[in-house]
């Protein structure tokens, strides 16, 4: 700006240096024109010569020179008073500008960090959420499978049990009707030979009837009535309860000596021609006793003498293997 200030100033000086110029050449022109016969008068009138001196003349013009100069000293401090004052601001505005664009790359940095953070915070949420409900999903697909497996298995179960109660219902049935036939079996078996027994019985006691003249055969007489009242004597009943024992040891099975030395005591009922009315287990080895009552349900009882009826009709036995 102080080069164009310098332009300007330097356009009136030459203005004005071109115009002294020609002043001085026309005055110059006209002091030689006049010069002649009309030298001092004009007009018959004489006049004084006009001198200009050169020296005033440098003098006004210095001191034009002078005043120009200091024009240009005062514009040139206040053009840099401008300039200073220009550049001041330049410097005021650049510095709001770097302000400006210092807050606005903060704001922007900051804005900027905001969304992020917000975008981070959203994404970190929107993932969390999305692992919790698949967390979710996958323990409610796991307790429905294991519920599904625990009611398959006990359906499963139910099904084996159910089938099994059904089988083993099947089987004891079939235990039952094979052991309600084997004892019907064995009863009708008892039922015949108690009958063929009472039969042979009666033929044997018709025989000893005959051959001992009725003494056996319950007649009343003298020796006879005697017998009868005292009751049998122990002989014959340690006597009779030995054919029992054997009776029941005949159909006693006894592997390889299984229960030797075990003793079952058997509480047995008869009728008085021998027939099996009821029998059980008082005490002994239970293995024993199950097999003695089976062996003692298949024998063949003798039939007692009738003085000895009323002391075995409920005897109790002491069964040892033999």
């Amino acid at each position: 700006m102080s080069n164009k200030l310098n332009s300007k100033l330097n356009l009136p000086i030459i203005i004005s240096i071109i115009l002294h110029g020609i002043l001085i050449i026309a005055l110059g022109y006209k002091f030689m024109s006049d010069t002649g016969e009309n030298y001092g008068s004009i007009n018959g009138n004489s006049i004084d010569a006009i001198m200009i001196d050169p020296s005033v003349m440098t003098e006004q013009y210095q001191r034009q020179l002078q005043v120009q100069s200091n024009q240009r000293k005062v514009e040139q401090q206040r053009q840099e008073q401008l300039d200073k004052q220009v550049e001041e601001l330049a410097e005021k505005a650049a510095a709001e500008k770097a302000a400006a664009e210092k807050a606005a790359a903060e704001k922007a940095a900051a804005e900027k960090a905001a969304a992020e953070k917000a975008a981070a915070e959203k994404a970190a949420a929107e993932k969390a959420a999305a692992e919790k409900a698949a967390a979710e999903k996958a323990a409610a697909e796991k307790a429905a499978a294991e519920k599904a497996a625990a009611e398959k298995a006990a359906a499963e179960k139910a099904a084996v049990e159910k089938a099994a109660a059904e089988k083993a219902a099947a089987e004891k049935a079939a235990a039952e009707k094979v052991a309600a036939e084997k004892a019907a079996a064995e009863k009708a078996a008892a039922e015949k030979a108690a009958a063929a027994r009472k039969a042979e019985q009666a033929k044997k006691d018709k025989a000893l009837n005959d051959l001992l003249g009725g003494l056996t055969s319950g007649t009343p007489n003298a020796s006879g009535g005697a017998a009868s009242r005292k009751g049998a004597s122990d002989g014959e009943l340690d006597k009779y309860k030995s054919l029992v024992q054997n009776a029941i040891s005949n159909k006693f099975i006894n592997p390889p000596n299984l229960y030797r030395g075990k003793i079952c005591e058997l509480q047995i009922q008869i009728a008085p021609d021998g027939l099996l009315l009821n029998v059980t287990s008082k005490g002994g080895d239970a293995d024993l006793c199950r097999e003695a009552l089976a062996a003692t349900k298949l024998a063949v009882i003798p039939k007692p003498a009738s003085n000895l009826y009323n002391e075995v009709k409920m005897m109790s036995i002491e069964f040892q293997p033999k």
